[in-house]
């Protein structure tokens, strides 16, 4: 799975898991907030760094309901990113190229109820909230010898939603993806999800 892909499903990650639930009194108000949000979609900026000099910019929208999401890159070039479980499909109009594969078992959150997976995220990670006044969680992966280094997850102080995720990769790259212009509980049409791909598509697994 490529870095952009991997980034792509850790941003997922933290959006399915909601952040529902670590911590004390920030794990009671984020757990209350996100029991009521059947759905998200946002305006997305990701910026990856591979090692200290390549920086690589994309924007986009994404799309989120239970179990399902879709992310759909518009700059510098087009691309889609569906997720439906533990299944992820990463489709490339411009090449006419597909990818499709399991996700990592660290982003399995992505399955089971929506922004409730309290048991699954203490699986594969401890939590750490932030200091006092400051409305951050950092995840570190229980598997020190997985693909992820660390995850932090930049919370809006009042609202308590997800401003910006930033991922550190065991070869330290970094991606940072921060999320604008966010709606909760919109109607978003099921074909949203739909993974149609035209049939002379070269697919292939990660």
């Amino acid at each position: 799975m490529s870095r952009i892909g991997r980034g792509i499903f850790i941003g997922v990650l933290v959006l399915l898991m909601g952040t529902a639930a670590w911590g004390t009194s920030l794990m009671e108000r984020l757990k209350a907030s996100y029991s009521e949000i059947h759905s998200i979609q946002a305006d997305f900026v990701q910026e990856t760094t591979v090692g200290v000099r390549r920086r690589m910019t994309y924007t986009g929208r994404v799309y989120i309901v239970p179990g399902k999401s879709m992310w759909e890159y518009k700059t510098p070039q087009p691309q889609i990113v569906w997720t439906n479980g533990d299944l992820f499909v990463l489709y490339d109009p411009v090449n006419r190229e597909a990818v499709k594969g399991q996700l990592d078992k660290e982003a399995i959150v992505t399955k089971g109820p929506f922004f409730s997976l309290i048991d699954q995220i203490k699986r594969y990670y401890t939590v750490k909230e932030g200091g006092k006044g400051q409305s951050t969680l950092t995840l570190t992966p229980v598997d020190t010898h997985g693909p992820i280094q660390k995850v932090i997850v930049y919370l809006d102080p009042k609202s308590l939603l997800i401003k910006k995720v930033e991922t550190l990769d065991s070869l330290g790259n970094l991606n940072a993806v921060s999320f604008r212009h966010i709606k909760v509980n919109a109607a978003i049409p099921s074909k949203t999800f739909e993974i149609i791909l035209p049939p002379d598509v070269r697919i292939s697994q990660p």
